[in-house]
């Protein structure tokens, strides 16, 4: 973990509930919670705990589940491009997928090699701006707002080559590829029985992959108990250190 997490606040928003952590200091964490499982409710939630000034600081990082967060991976673009020419391709493939309603989405795009595609993380852009101000309000000054994607994606081992499950209560990213580039991107809606449907996810995404990664998964469970990876032929599962204890919007915080 970089010195900046270390002495940093840290903040996780899920479905109807926010979870503050620091590493020192007491208390040392704190959740609240809402029975609105969208972004809207949160903000209230995150007000009320930042007025008590045990929690004020300068430097704060802000994990968002991946129910808020739409990934794109785009066309290869064959060439170097601009930032304004990266941004113009991922939100065109945001509109292709999900139409004018990416328009109103805030967008992250991550490099990589010409010959791979652009991989963008788009969220609602008025949240995020409504995020930002309050944190501000507050007192924060060094702000970093992310997916838990890019959270989680730190605890990858270094020869990581195959499939990555990203695995929430009712939520399952899934991405393919290597640590040089992603090659394939998906997510779904999840159940309790999630684990048992891991291997024909994988086969499915497979064959819808241009270029299909390795036959190697890797499992990280977020806040799900503990994981037993699944029993299937031609496939090494993986399942990563995960906290078996931790729950809810917590969870994300302890990776």
């Amino acid at each position: 973990m970089s010195r900046w997490l270390a002495d940093s606040l840290r903040i996780a928003l899920a479905p109807g509930e926010v979870a503050l952590l620091r590493p020192r200091g007491t208390p040392a964490s704190r959740v609240l919670t809402t029975g609105e499982p969208g972004v809207a409710g949160l903000l209230p939630l995150l007000d009320e705990a930042l007025a008590d000034p045990d929690w004020h600081g300068r430097r704060v990082e802000v994990v968002v589940s991946q129910h808020f967060v739409r990934h794109v991976l785009t066309p290869p673009p064959g060439k170097a491009l601009s930032s304004a020419e990266e941004q113009a391709l991922v939100m065109g493939s945001l509109r292709g997928i999900y139409g004018d309603e990416a328009g109103q989405w805030q967008v992250e795009v991550m490099s990589q090699p010409p010959n791979h595609g652009l991989v963008g993380a788009a969220m609602d852009a008025v949240f995020v701006q409504r995020l930002d101000a309050l944190l501000a309000r507050h007192g924060f000054r060094d702000i970093a707002i992310h997916p838990l994607a890019s959270a989680a994606a730190r605890h990858l081992p270094n020869n990581y080559a195959g499939w990555w499950v990203l695995a929430e209560p009712g939520w399952l990213s899934l991405f393919g590829g290597t640590r040089r580039a992603w090659q394939h991107l998906a997510a779904q809606p999840a159940d309790t029985d999630w684990i048992a449907t891991l291997p024909e996810l994988i086969e499915r995404e497979a064959g819808l992959a241009t270029c299909t990664p390795p036959a190697a998964v890797w499992i990280q469970a977020v806040g799900t108990g503990a994981v037993s990876a699944p029993v299937s032929s031609h496939t090494r599962w993986q399942v990563l250190p995960h906290d078996r204890e931790a729950s809810g919007a917590l969870a994300l915080l302890r990776l």
